[in-house]
Formats: C-alpha cells, structure tokens, sequence
C-alpha cells in the first residue's frame, strides 16, 4: 500500500492546493513558536528565541532562497550558518563554528561533502570518510557510477554514528570509536529535483551491510546488470502527460519521487515517481467535537528508470481534529 510521508505531500501540494498543504504541515510541525518578524523591501527578517540559543531566518521575496543563521546561547558569535530553499532542503555551504568564531567544519550540501578544519578534534574523522567511501562503493554496484555520481548526494547531517554507549549525527564528536554507521542519501531526478533522504541503511563497522536491518532498508532497488544506470523521466513531460490525460491544465501540477516498499519476502522495493491531481474533498465538521476533511485525489504513477506511465491510482488524505488535538494520514488507498 502506498502511504506518503507528509512533507513530501505538502511540498507537491503547496503550489496549487494551498488549504490542504497548511492542514498537513500543520500536523506535522505543530504550532510554531512566536518570532519578531521584520519586514524589508526584499525579504522578511524572522527571529526565534530557544532555550540553546537564537535562530535568525532571512526569507527573500523574490528568490528561492532562506538564509539561516543561529547564535548559540543566545550569544554575539554565530555558530551556525545554512541555506535552504522554501520547500526546506538544504543547499549551497553548511558552516559549523566554535563559540569563538573558529571554523570546525564545512558541508556541501550540493556535492554531500564534509570537511573539517582540524582533523585532531574528530579522532575518528578516517573512520568515518572509509565507511561512506563502502557506502558509495556499495551504491555503485548496485546502480553504477553514473548513477552515483548523476543522481545522488550524501546527506551529511542526517546521516549518523553509533556505538553501544554513544549515538550521535555524522559530525558529532564521540568518546569511543563508532561500531554502526547510518548512511542517507539523496536522490536527484535532476539539478531542480532533489528529493531527501530517500536511500537509507546501516553498515557495521568492517563495512558490510547490516542483514538485520532489512525493514529499515531504503532505496536499495535490485536490478539486473543490464538495466539503465540514470532515470529517463522528465520532469516536465510527465507534467505535460498528467495535465494531458487529467484535464487539469490550468492547475499547477507537482510531482515527486519516492521509493515504493513491496509486500514480497526479501524485496526491498523500487523508485516510482508520483503526481497528484485533486479530484475532490468530503467534509465532516463538528464545532463542538471531531471535525473531518477527507482529500481525495487522481495519482498518475510512473517508472523513472523509464519515463514510462504505469497506473493511474485513486488516493485519499484523510485530515482530522477536534479542539486539543488533529492528525493527517498522507495519501492511502481509496
């Protein structure tokens, strides 16, 4: 069964169905907390107070663009510096300062790279870069070099390092050496479509894949030796198709990729790509107790490898609340 996380939904969403797109982020991030907000004539100034420190977000009217910054303890020296797009991705530099000013480290978040300024401070700094060097060797195998080097990136800050007393990110600085290494990565249909986190698994510490960890397993598509290594999918050809077949050519149509579980023993699953077009809503409120909208939807489902169109499926989101509380179900079977 087909159940997509929310973010994703909302971001394939926002631009033409903006009620929904609320409702589900909503749920997921809850209420925020207050900000000062500034206005400029190019951009919107947002600061945020938290227990460890101050959080600046620069929010730029006519670009792509969410300059972040974040002040430690509330403090004069930023020790944080990011930059993301408004649908939330990271790209560009992640930098990472001491209290002091002091670089410790940089990541790319275009190239999923991550270099550190001084070696000595992560004691475990060679571990860690010949583990991702297995890990890129074992996407390689499965999918081909260009496949690697064309459509995925490494997700450094959602990556992380275990061992049987510490946890922690990538970049965190651990007492012991890491036994178990969590490697994410993601995916690119192209330079515009960058969609997180969509291959995850865990190596141990010789580099092997963990055969334990199997349900937890994402991305790792079994294909024969033969098959493409690069998506053929267009991006706005299966707009084109979409609007074509469902007659929604004055709605803004967003797609994106994802990887699909099946059901069958000792198969991880495969990479499909969604486009959703609104079809209708039922609506069930109640002032004084549970209310309910249900969001039905028409998802053209197609194979990336190919470009090829597949089904056409019927899918609902099924959005609920009452005063104290609410939830969202992402897409399910209709």
């Amino acid at each position: 069964m087909l159940t997509i996380p929310l973010y994703r939904l909302y971001v394939a969403l926002a631009s033409f169905y903006l009620p929904l797109a609320i409702l589900l982020l909503s749920a997921t991030i809850g209420q925020a907390q207050p900000a000062q907000v500034r206005q400029t004539d190019s951009s919107r100034l947002e600061t945020r107070l938290y227990p460890g420190g101050r959080e600046v977000k620069e929010v730029l009217r006519h670009k792509d663009r969410v300059y972040w910054r974040f002040y430690r303890n509330n403090g004069s020296q930023v020790t944080t510096t990011a930059t993301y797009n408004k649908a939330g991705r990271t790209i560009g530099l992640w930098t990472e300062y001491d209290d002091h000013g002091k670089l410790r480290y940089v990541i790319d978040c275009d190239r999923g790279t991550w270099q550190v300024a001084h070696v000595s401070a992560y004691p475990f700094f060679a571990l860690q870069r010949h583990l991702k060097v297995r890990a890129d060797r074992l996407l390689a195998t499965i999918y081909g070099r260009q496949f690697v080097q064309q459509h995925l990136v490494w997700n450094v800050q959602e990556s992380a390092i275990y061992n049987d007393q510490e946890s922690g990110n990538w970049t965190d600085q651990l007492r012991s050496p890491p036994t178990r290494f969590l490697l994410r990565y993601n995916v690119k249909l192209d330079a515009q479509h960058v969609y997180p986190e969509l291959i995850e698994f865990h190596l141990d510490a010789r580099g092997q894949l963990e055969p334990d960890s199997v349900a937890d397993i994402l991305g790792l598509e079994r294909r024969p030796p033969w098959a493409s290594h690069r998506f053929a999918l267009r991006y706005e050809t299966a707009m084109q198709l979409v609007a074509r077949r469902s007659g929604a050519r004055k709605q803004s149509l967003a797609g994106f990729l994802e990887w699909e579980k099946l059901p069958q023993a000792n198969s991880h699953g495969h990479f499909r790509f969604y486009v959703p077009v609104p079809t209708g809503t039922t609506k069930d409120l109640h002032p004084a107790g549970r209310s309910q909208v249900i969001y039905y939807f028409d998802v053209y489902v197609f194979d990336p490898w190919t470009g090829a169109l597949l089904a056409k499926q019927k899918k609902k989101s099924i959005q609920s609340w009452e005063a104290n509380s609410g939830s969202s179900s992402g897409l399910l079977a209709d």
